[in-house]
């Protein structure tokens, strides 16, 4: 079962990936950091409708 530390996980390596993204210079660099971060926002998003109710709640404040 996936749980909000793995949830929270993806959330920061999606933002980490957009922080990235926005400092490169080479637009082909770019584009492969802004697919990453959407990657990693598409598989929190799928974690956090796998999680139940309560954690999910928990999570938010992440």
């Amino acid at each position: 079962m996936p749980s909000s530390e793995d949830r929270s996980y993806f959330q920061r390596r999606a933002r980490a990936e957009l922080a990235i993204a926005s400092t490169c210079e080479d637009n082909a660099a770019a584009l492969a950091h802004f697919r990453l971060a959407d990657e990693y926002e598409r598989r929190a998003r799928a974690m956090a409708a796998r999680m139940p109710v309560a954690a999910a709640a928990s999570s938010r404040g992440s």
